[in-house]
C-alpha cells in the first residue's frame, strides 16, 4: 500500500510549468516590420544572440537558401542586431537573369503553423534542445484513495479498487521518461484524473497548459476520449490513444493516433507473414458458425487470394481434415473465442501430427484460450498471432524489468510494458523531429519491449488519423513461445 502513496505523490508533481513550446518560439521570433524592395515584400529580421539560420526559416515558412539569396553576407555566420531581409513565402529568391514577382504586402499576413513549414523527414537537429510539454490523462479514480484500506479489505476487494488498476500505465511510462531523460529530453509533463463523468471534462479542457501542450495521452474511456481528441483537433495537438480497438476513432480527425491495431489488419498482416514463410503449403480455413465474426473467414481467404496463396476455405473441421495433402505444409488456420471448441480442434489435430506435416495458427485471441495442453500446442507448431509479445529471455526486456522492480518493487503487469512503449516511442518522435512528427511518423520505426509500431493514415485519407497495423506473429518451439515475424 505504501507504494500506491509513493506513486500518487509522484503523480501529482509535474516538473516545470515554465515550459514554452517550439511553435510560441516561432512566433516570437517573427517579425512584423515589411519593406519593399525591387517590386517584392521582405519581412525585416533583427537577428537575435543564439538565433540559427535554420530557426528563422521555421520562423518564417521559408528555404534557409531564399533566405541566404536575398542576404549573402549571413553566409560569414549571423551576428547579434544584424538586419536580414526574408522574402514573403511563395516568392522567388532574386537572380540576376529573372525578374522578381510582384506580391503586395500583406500587414496582417499571420505566422505560418508549424505543420506549414515543415522540414523533410530527417532528423531536426534542433528538436533534441526543445522543451516539450505533455499532457496524460488516466482514469486514476483518486476521489476513491481515501475509502481503500488494506487492513480490512478482503483480497477481492483489493484486486477490484479503481485507484489502482490504471497505474501500472503510468509506472511504465514514467520509465520511459526517465530513460529519454537521460539522453537529453527536457519535457514538462501535467497527470490528470479523468474517470467516467463527461462532464468534467470540458471545464479540464479550459486549462491553459492543455492549449499549450505539445502532446496528449489519453488512457480513456470513449466518450470522455471523444471530447478530449475533439479539444485536439481543434487545438492541432496530436492525441494518442493507447488501448481501443474502435478504429472509429481515428475518422475525421486527423490528430488522433491509435495504438492498437484494428482486427483487419490482422488479417493482413497474418497473410503477409503467410506469403513470406508458408507459401510452399497449402492453407486451411477453417470456418467456425459459432464464432461472433461471420465474415472474418471470407475476409482472411480474400487477403490470401490477393498474395497468390494456394488457400481452401472448409465449412468446419471435418471437411478441413478431409483436405489435409501428405505432400505439403498443411496450415490450418482456426477462429475460436471458447475453451471446448478450441480444445477439440487442437485434440483432433494432434492424434493426425504423424500423418501429415501440420501447422496450426490460433485466431482469435487463442493466448487468453485457459487450458490449451502444452504438448498440442508444441506438437501442432502453433502459430498465434497478437498486437503484443514480450520476450523476457531478451536483454532489453530484461533490463526493463529489473529497473521496474527496483522502481516499484513489483513485477511489470501488461499495462506497464504498454505504458512504456506508448512513452518511449511517441516522446522519442518528439526528440527526433519536433512538432512535425505526425508528418514523419509512417517512417519512424524503433523497437520496443513488447510491439513495433506501424502509423499509416485511416483508409489512406489525410482527413483520418492514424491506425497502428503492426500484429506479432509468435509460436511455440521447444515448449517456449519464439516470435518469427
Amino acid at each position: 500500500m505504501s507504494k500506491f502513496f509513493c506513486i500518487l505523490a509522484l503523480i501529482t508533481a509535474t516538473l516545470s510549468l515554465n515550459a514554452q513550446t517550439y511553435q510560441d518560439q516561432l512566433r516570437a521570433i517573427h517579425s512584423t516590420v515589411i519593406e519593399q524592395k525591387d517590386g517584392k515584400s521582405f519581412y525585416v529580421h533583427t537577428v537575435k544572440k543564439g538565433q540559427t539560420l535554420y530557426m528563422i526559416s521555421k520562423a518564417y515558412g521559408v528555404e534557409v537558401n531564399d533566405i541566404i539569396a536575398e542576404n549573402p553576407i549571413v553566409k560569414e555566420g549571423l551576428k547579434p542586431d544584424q538586419k536580414i531581409l526574408i522574402p514573403f513565402p511563395g516568392q522567388k529568391p532574386s537572380s540576376g537573369s529573372q525578374k522578381p514577382a510582384s506580391v503586395s504586402p500583406d500587414p496582417g499576413s499571420r505566422i505560418p503553423d508549424y505543420a506549414e513549414a515543415a522540414i523533410p523527414c530527417v532528423s531536426d537537429t534542433t528538436a533534441r534542445h526543445k522543451k516539450y510539454k505533455v499532457v496524460l490523462m488516466l482514469p486514476l479514480y483518486l476521489g476513491e484513495v481515501d475509502a481503500m484500506n488494506p487492513e480490512t479489505a478482503t483480497q477481492e476487494a483489493i484486486d477490484n479498487w479503481n485507484p489502482v488498476k490504471y497505474l501500472p500505465f503510468y509506472e511504465g511510462f514514467r520509465l520511459a521518461v526517465d530513460s529519454l531523460q537521460k539522453q537529453g529530453l527536457n519535457i514538462t509533463i501535467h497527470v490528470y484524473d479523468v474517470g467516467k463523468d463527461t462532464l468534467k471534462t470540458p471545464q479540464l479542457l479550459k486549462k491553459a497548459e492543455l492549449r499549450s501542450a505539445d502532446l496528449i495521452i489519453g488512457l480513456l474511456f470513449n466518450k470522455n476520449f471523444q471530447i478530449v481528441a475533439k479539444f485536439a483537433h481543434e487545438n492541432k495537438i496530436p492525441i494518442i490513444n493507447p488501448l481501443s480497438e474502435r478504429s472509429d476513432v481515428v475518422i475525421n480527425n486527423d490528430m488522433v493516433f491509435k495504438a492498437n491495431p484494428s482486427r483487419n489488419s490482422q488479417l493482413e498482416s497474418l497473410a503477409g507473414f503467410m506469403q513470406k514463410s508458408m507459401y510452399r503449403g497449402q492453407i486451411i480455413i477453417i470456418r467456425n458458425g459459432q464464432f461472433k465474426d461471420k465474415d472474418i473467414a471470407d475476409k482472411l481467404k480474400k487477403e490470401c487470394l490477393d498474395r497468390n496463396l494456394n488457400v481452401f476455405l472448409a465449412e468446419g473441421q471435418d471437411v478441413a481434415i478431409g483436405r489435409l495433402s501428405k505432400g505439403k505444409e498443411n496450415v490450418v488456420v482456426a477462429f475460436a473465442d471458447n475453451n471446448a471448441y478450441a480444445l477439440d480442434l487442437m485434440r483432433r489435430f494432434f492424434e493426425l501430427r504423424n500423418d501429415y506435416t501440420l501447422s496450426l495458427v490460433g485466431l482469435t485471441d487463442w493466448e487468453k484460450i485457459e487450458g490449451l495442453e502444452t504438448d498440442f500446442l508444441n506438437g501442432l507448431n502453433t502459430h498465434l498471432v497478437s498486437p503484443y509479445f514480450v520476450d523476457y529471455s531478451g536483454a532489453g526486456v530484461k533490463k526493463l524489468v529489473r529497473r521496474f522492480q527496483e522502481q516499484y518493487k513489483a513485477d511489470p503487469e501488461p499495462l506497464a510494458f504498454e505504458g512504456f512503449d506508448i512513452g518511449f516511442y511517441f516522446l522519442s518522435a518528439l526528440m527526433k523531429f519536433g512538432k512535425q512528427f505526425p508528418d514523419c511518423i509512417q517512417d519512424f520505426n524503433l523497437k520496443t519491449s513488447q510491439t513495433s509500431f506501424e502509423f499509416r493514415r485511416a483508409d489512406n485519407n489525410a482527413g483520418n488519423g492514424f491506425e497502428n497495423r503492426h500484429w506479432s506473429v509468435y509460436k511455440y518451439e521447444n515448449f517456449k513461445l519464439v516470435r518469427v515475424d
